[in-house]
């Protein structure tokens, strides 16, 4: 195979030293915290959690469990949505999720990725939400999707007679 002398360089570039750390935070307004994972194989009473710095909490801590997060992407047809799958979180997630589901709200989705060389600066995506879950005794997942600004109101006033009474003739 031969490569482009420009993909030697980026590939050449990589900083191959440090570990990318994946992780992801679901909330909900009926959640008391965040629940917040990293992508890893736990090892029971040695290793289930690790802590991470993330706004306003320097050592937040992340369970540590196997998911599967895929960007949204762009095809021919349109757009791909996100997707999140959690495993064998069954004993963290099933409770929470079913009275969350149960809600007309949607979940909010932060997906970072840590550098273990610069921990402190992680690549961030938030403002995801998660509508459609589905849960079983092994796994839970979602389709998620960036809430589209263009559908809501501008300037997101409510307009009534109290306030604008030349509105209604008055």
């Amino acid at each position: 195979m031969v490569l482009s002398v420009a993909l030697e360089e980026a590939y050449a570039a990589v900083d191959v030293k440090g570990d990318i750390l994946d992780t992801i935070e679901i909330d909900h307004p009926t959640f008391g915290v965040p629940l917040r994972f990293v992508r890893g194989t736990p090892i029971r009473g040695v290793r289930e959690t690790l802590q991470l710095p993330v706004a306003g909490n320097p050592a937040a801590d992340f369970t540590i469990v196997e998911f599967s997060f895929t960007r949204p992407g762009q095809q021919e047809g349109g757009t791909t949505k996100a997707k999140i799958r959690v495993d064998n979180v069954s004993r963290l997630l099933q409770v929470v999720l079913r009275e969350a589901a149960a809600s007309d709200q949607a979940f909010d989705i932060t997906y970072r990725a840590y550098s273990t060389l610069d921990p402190n600066n992680p690549e961030i995506y938030d403002g995801l939400r998660m509508a459609s879950v589905s849960l079983s005794a092994l796994s839970a997942e979602g389709d998620l999707y960036y809430e589209e600004i263009e559908m809501k109101a501008f300037p997101g006033l409510t307009y009534n007679l109290d306030d604008y009474p030349a509105l209604f003739g008055q």
